[in-house]
């Protein structure tokens, strides 16, 4: 049930603090839980403390004996348990108890938030409500209301728990229809998690249909782990080889969906001889999720952290590694993330010595396998960023002089669909002594990182395509992107939204080499040896080494593969807008110079041109909730840093339907954060 306890305050306040205890203990029972002494102190302490509230709120606004009282509310799925929740009228409260000392107000209330903003983006009832959040606790000191914020909540002693709800309900109450409890309590509920905290839960033990809902495309990720899952299974009890090619648009879950595939089919392997392993060619994406995984794995048994390691490797080492020798590996299936990211000959050669593409490479080592294996490819288009990387169709090549292995594939990446950026896995006619099989299943269509609006990688595409018309089309739908010429405006932005546990941080193009100007080191490989980017996307608010701290920008290098609820893109003069051309760019000596390439994308990877556009299309997909992008003013006396280059990205950015960041005074709230919903 969602709730151990619902009813009126009026209800609540006549009923007898020992059976409202007991209600509560059982309740927990029949869940399967058992209570301890704690626990069952602090029910006491408030359900005491919420009897004197309500009774004080209802003298003074009586109207509140008919609001709803809920305790132990689960947001289902995650199993995030709220201590008591109250539905007001059209308003909803959160409240957080805190017992004895040792929890801040700043700490609680940041829980608070935590659970008020979860409910706001993803409880179905909850959208586009006043959802407050308090925390309640003998606080050293207090976070008190504001009337001008309602998504800063309070921290306050119970004594002041009964005027906070009051002052709430009189600055944002009845402004809305009233709450239907029933359908509030049973209301559906769909979180989109991090890449971060769906690895987290994946590695848990949950199940990718547990974590993964959203308001689309739930069905279409669940639809792909049932095809893999019988094209691997297929492999195995035939004994065959098999490469499984998964395509899919920038954020819609193809990383998800490989992780959770080592996870689940792991569980059906043999441990002695049959492994599984997600491997990637993103250096600092690996080093994020090891590092989230093994925080977690400190509580699992002994062996955790190894297992965690082994099973989330860097690609290149595998294959170098691997290729040498003649025994096969002990994984008999692999998910290589990013795979039309896979290396040329050329690179091989020139990193390792070995004069092959790595899709060659890595179909030789899974192939001395005697009996089954199994190649799965996660394919995006846009996302190469590096020289040498192969693209698709070295994967087609690779494939035509190896007969013996069977294909399974996105029919978007034999078509060169929009999501592979028009790549192509055969740069002709397919090969007619190969066995291939098209499956619609594995396209991921819908774009789920960007939980505010499924359109926002469609812009992105736009913007980059030089189609201002078809972008401002698209923004006109509700768009949850910004426009400022004032860092400083931005980065309070930012901060007024990151509550709760959420993230903002910085991003800028390794390209964007005049950003000092504004006080922002440009994120390159020397910078960044002193900075620990695993802390820049762990380290909690707070923490100096955090991206809340707002003060150093990671390049695209770092964040592919990741993300950030709010997101500030510092625009470069690498990237650059004439009316609709758009123009890559590179600084030589005192002047910016266009970047030629032909922009093929079946050679995307070789394409200086394509390349930087790539950076900026990585950079304005990295959003969860929210991004601003800010154009700096420029300076006339500097030909590196042009008042009128940044002018004309400004004025494009306008033309693609960016609406400028509201001014200092005027409120951007949870409401009204979507362009078209103000």
């Amino acid at each position: 049930m969602p709730a151990l306890y619902s009813d009126t305050i009026r209800n609540f306040t006549e009923k007898p603090a020992k059976e409202l205890l007991g209600i509560l203990v059982s309740g927990l029972a029949q869940e399967g839980f058992d209570t301890n002494v704690q626990t069952t102190f602090s029910w006491q302490q408030e359900i005491g403390e919420l009897h004197g509230a309500l009774t004080a709120l209802v003298n003074v606004r009586p109207c509140a004996n008919e609001w709803t009282v809920l305790f132990e509310y689960v947001l289902p799925i995650i199993g995030q348990r709220l201590d008591c929740v109250i539905l007001a009228g059209d308003v909803v409260v959160v409240i957080e108890y805190k017992g004895g000392h040792s929890a801040t107000a700043r700490a609680a209330l940041q829980q608070a938030q935590d659970y008020a903003l979860n409910l706001n983006d993803f409880h179905e009832q909850s959208r586009g409500r006043v959802v407050l959040a308090i925390a309640v606790g003998d606080f050293k000191s207090h976070v008190e209301l504001d009337p001008k914020d309602f998504a800063q909540g309070a921290a306050v002693p119970a004594s002041q728990l009964a005027a906070t709800i009051n002052l709430a309900f009189l600055n944002w109450g009845n402004r809305l229809p009233k709450i239907e409890v029933e359908l509030w309590i049973r209301s559906r509920y769909f979180p989109v998690p991090t890449i971060i905290q769906a690895a987290s839960a994946i590695f848990g033990d949950h199940d990718v249909r547990e974590i993964a809902n959203s308001r689309a495309g739930a069905e279409n990720l669940e639809a792909t782990q049932i095809a893999v899952a019988a094209a691997v299974r297929d492999a195995r009890m035939r004994g065959i080889k098999k490469l499984v090619l998964i395509t899919g648009v920038p954020g819609a879950g193809k990383t998800l969906a490989g992780l959770n595939v080592v996870q689940r089919l792991s569980l059906e392997l043999d441990p002695h001889t049959e492994h599984a392993s997600f491997l990637s060619g993103n250096g600092p994406l690996v080093k994020v999720l090891q590092a989230a995984l093994l925080q977690n794995a400190r509580r699992q048994p002994r062996g955790a952290a190894r297992s965690i390691r082994s099973r989330i490797r860097e690609i290149h080492r595998f294959v170098r590694d691997s290729y040498h020798g003649t025994q096969p590996p002990s994984d008999r299936l692999v998910v290589f993330d990013e795979a039309q990211r896979a290396w040329t000959a050329a690179k091989n050669e020139k990193k390792f010595g070995i004069p092959l593409s790595e899709p060659d490479m890595l179909l030789d080592v899974m192939a001395r396998h005697s009996g089954w294996a199994v190649v799965i490819g996660l394919v995006g288009g846009g996302q190469e960023i590096h020289a040498g990387e192969a693209g698709l169709a070295a994967w087609g090549d690779a494939l035509a002089e190896r007969a013996d292995w069977e294909i399974i594939t996105s029919p978007e990446a034999l078509d060169g669909g929009h999501s592979v950026a028009g790549s192509r896995l055969f740069r002709g006619t397919i090969p007619p002594n190969l066995c291939l099989v098209r499956e619609s299943d594995l396209h991921l269509a819908v774009p789920r990182r960007s939980f505010e609006s499924e359109e926002s990688a469609a812009w992105v595409n736009a913007v980059l395509a030089g189609q201002p018309d078809a972008a401002a089309v698209i923004a006109a739908g509700g768009l949850p992107i910004w426009l400022t010429r004032d860092l400083t405006s931005a980065r309070a932005w930012m901060r007024t939204l990151a509550r709760g546990y959420r993230r903002a941080g910085l991003v800028a193009s390794s390209g964007a080499m005049r950003l000092r100007s504004e006080g922002v080191e440009v994120p390159s490989f020397d910078f960044l040896r002193g900075i620990d980017y695993v802390k820049w996307f762990l380290a909690p608010s707070g923490d100096y080494r955090s991206s809340n701290q707002l003060e150093v920008a990671l390049s695209e290098f770092e964040m592919q593969g990741l993300e950030l609820d709010l997101v500030g893109l510092i625009w470069g003069g690498d990237l650059a807008f004439t009316d609709e051309t758009v123009t890559p760019r590179k600084l030589r000596g005192l002047k910016w110079v266009a970047v030629s390439g032909g922009g093929d994308p079946q050679a995307s990877a070789d394409d200086p041109q394509i390349r930087v556009n790539n950076k900026y299309r990585v950079l304005m997909t990295r959003f969860r909730k929210g991004m601003v992008v800010v154009i700096p003013k420029g300076r006339d006396d500097d030909p590196t840093y042009l008042t009128g280059d940044f002018d004309k990205v400004f004025e494009y950015l306008r033309r693609c339907g960016l609406l400028p960041l509201p001014m200092e005074g005027e409120t951007v709230d949870e409401r009204s954060l979507m362009h078209g919903s103000e």
